[in-house]
């Protein structure tokens, strides 16, 4: 299976009208000519300390090579047209992968197996429409399928394993596969 590279990324918006008068959010790499593009249906909303961090985790090239490295542009636009823009630097050491990382596995039976290499190992709990209902932090091993079913209220649909290295600032996921109660 070949590894597929997505950039998780999100920016700190603030609008005196509302979050809900957001209409997009752009990522633009100017220099190759490519943008993604994230509205209501495609973005995900954090909640941090009171502060609304619009973004995604899965932002790719569709041929799934590697993203290009350099100069982004983040435009946020309202329901009013209105504009603002910042920009980030994404170096080239930050998108390749080492060829010698494991991924993460994950094994869905009557139990779930997690087997992994990294110390810090989050299971994203997902609903039928893959809204994200609660991470868990755990370590390599089994988990009881119970677990998943009584923390989300028998609304897990479906289930990713993501692991991060903190020396090299590369996480990886595996996922999502159906989680059948």
């Amino acid at each position: 299976m070949k590894a597929v590279q997505n950039l998780s990324l999100f920016t700190l918006i603030e609008d005196e009208d509302g979050i809900t008068d957001i209409d997009s959010v752009y990522v633009i790499h100017d220099e190759s000519e490519l943008f993604w593009k994230l509205d209501p249906d495609t973005w995900i909303i954090n909640v941090l300390s009171g502060k609304n961090w619009i973004g995604s985790n899965s932002l790719s090239m569709n041929d799934n090579s590697t993203l290009p490295s350099g100069k982004y542009r983040i435009m946020v636009i309202d329901k009013a047209g209105e504009r603002d823009s910042h920009q980030i630097n994404i170096p080239s050491n930050m998108l390749k992968l080492n060829k010698n990382i494991s991924f993460p596995e994950l094994t869905i039976g009557s139990d779930i197996v997690i087997e992994s290499g990294f110390s810090e190992n989050t299971l994203r709990i997902y609903d039928e429409s893959m809204k994200l209902l609660k991470n868990l932090k755990i370590e390599s091993g089994k988990i009881n399928r119970s677990i998943i079913i009584n923390d989300t209220n028998n609304k897990a649909h479906w289930i990713s394993i993501y692991s991060f290295n903190e020396e090299t600032g590369t996480g990886l996921i595996r996922g999502p596969y159906l989680f059948n109660k």
